[in-house]
C-alpha cells in the first residue's frame, strides 16, 4: 500500500466499502431457491454432458439433475479437491498441495505435481484447449481451503500457471496476486478473479501483463463459470464490511488476532455466520424481537452476479443476513438450469432459469 493512500484513506487504504446498489442490488433469490441436494462442505461444480459433479472434501461425487436419487460418491483422492474443470468427457482435478490429475479424455490418469510451491495451492482451472490448461495458485505459504488466513495475514504469493500436459511443462504466466480464485478462458487470454483486491483481470497468455476489467467489487470474488447464454457467473466467498477494512489496516492488532485466536472467531468473512455465541459480532447483528434485520452487517453472505462477456455485472441473486445460503463458492450450468454451491449451508442449489430470474 502506497503511504499516501494510508494517510488519505483511498483506495487500499480506504476503510469505506461499495454498496450493494445497480447489478448488486439485494434480493432474496437464493433463498427462495430450491435444494437439489444436501452435500458437505460442498465445494467446486462441473457439468459434463447430463451429468453433474461436485467435490466434498476429497470425494468427487456425481449429481444427477433429473433424478431423484442422490450424490453418488465416483472418486476419492488423498488431498482435498481444490479445483475442478471439464472439457468434452475430461475432468482436470486440483488437489490441495498435491497438484493436478486428470479424469477420463485423452490424458486420463495424468498426474501433473512440480516441484516446489508452484502447484501448491491450486484454486480454480481452466482448459485451453484439450492438451493445454490454466491454473490458479491460490498461493504459496498455505493451502487451498485457507482463503481467509491469506486475506488477513494480506498474502500476495498467488499466480496464474500454465500446463501443457502433451510436454510436462509448467510455465509461470502472471505473478504477485492476492488469491487468485476464479479463471475463465477467453479469446487468446483468460479472466482471472483476484479475491484479495476484489477485482477481475485480464491476463493476456502465455505471459501478458494483466489488465483490470472490473474493480472496486463489493465482495470477495471466488469462482468464474461460463454461462449458456454468452456471458460469465461471477461467485462470491462474502461480502466486505467496514470493520474488517479497518482491522487489515490496523497491522498490529491484525497480526495478534491471527496468530492467538481460534480462525473461527477472527473478525474476518465467513462463509456461514450466526452458529456460535463466541463469534465476534458487531450492534446490527444482534437480534431484535427475535429478528436478524436483513440489512445487518454480516460476516458471511450469498452472492452470485452474472456478467456480460467482458466482465461488466448485470444482475445478481443475493441471500442476505437473515438467510442461510450464504458462501457461493462455484456455480455451473447443466440441461438449462443454474446449479449453486453453497458452502454455508452444505447445499447444490437449482435455479431452473436463471434468465427469467435476473430478470425478475
Amino acid at each position: 500500500m502506497k503511504w499516501i493512500d494510508k494517510v488519505l484513506g483511498r483506495r487500499e487504504g480506504a476503510v469505506t466499502v461499495p454498496v450493494l446498489d445497480g447489478p448488486f442490488l439485494p434480493n432474496q433469490k437464493l433463498e427462495a431457491a430450491p435444494v437439489l441436494c444436501q452435500v458437505d462442505q460442498v465445494d467446486n461444480l462441473v457439468a459434463l454432458g447430463a451429468n453433474l459433479f461436485a467435490s466434498s472434501g476429497s470425494g468427487l461425487l456425481r449429481l444427477r439433475p433429473t433424478s431423484s436419487s442422490g450424490p453418488e460418491t465416483v472418486a476419492m483422492f488423498d488431498a482435498p479437491i481444490s479445483a475442478m474443470a471439464g472439457l468434452g468427457d475430461a475432468l482436470a482435478i486440483g488437489l490441495d498441495r498435491k497438484g493436478l490429475v486428470v479424469r477420463g479424455g485423452r490424458f486420463d490418469g495424468k498426474v501433473v505435481q512440480p516441484s516446489g510451491d508452484v502447484l501448491h495451492c491450486p484454486t480454480a482451472i481452466a482448459w485451453l484447449d484439450e492438451s493445454t490448461l490454466a491454473v490458479c495458485n491460490g498461493s504459496k505459504h498455505v493451502g487451498a481451503l485457507d482463503w481467509r488466513r491469506a486475506l488477513m495475514t494480506k498474502d500476495l504469493s498467488g499466480s496464474v500457471v500454465v500446463v501443457d500436459l502433451v510436454k510436462d511443462r509448467v510455465t509461470i504466466a502472471a505473478t504477485g496476486l492476492g488469491w487468485p480464485s476464479g479463471l475463465a478462458a477467453s479469446d487468446g487470454q483468460v479472466f482471472v478473479s483476484e479475491c484479495l483486491r476484489h477485482r477481475v483481470l485480464a491476463l493476456a497468455l502465455p505471459a501478458g501483463k494483466p489488465v483490470e476489467l472490473v474493480t472496486g467489487l463489493p465482495g470477495y470474488p471466488a469462482r468464474l463459470t461460463r454461462a449458456a447464454a454468452g456471458g460469465i457467473w461471477l461467485s462470491f466467498y462474502s461480502v466486505r464490511n467496514q470493520l474488517v477494512e479497518f482491522i487489515l489496516r490496523e497491522d498490529e492488532y491484525r497480526t495478534r488476532m491471527v496468530n492467538e485466536l481460534p480462525e473461527e472467531h477472527w473478525v474476518a468473512p465467513s462463509l456461514c455466520s450466526g452458529r456460535s455465541f463466541k463469534e465476534p459480532m458487531q450492534g446490527s447483528q444482534l437480534k431484535q424481537m427475535g429478528i436478524l434485520k436483513p440489512y445487518s452487517v454480516t460476516r458471511s453472505y450469498g452472492l452470485i452476479a452474472y456478467c456480460d462477456a467482458s466482465m461488466t455485472p448485470i444482475g445478481s441473486f443475493h441471500s442476505r443476513a437473515d438467510g442461510t445460503r450464504h458462501g457461493v463458492v462455484a456455480a455451473a450450468e447443466c440441461a438449462g438450469a443454474l446449479y449453486l454451491a453453497s458452502r454455508g449451508s452444505n447445499a447444490v442449489l437449482e435455479i431452473r432459469d436463471p434468465a427469467t430470474a435476473l430478470s425478475e
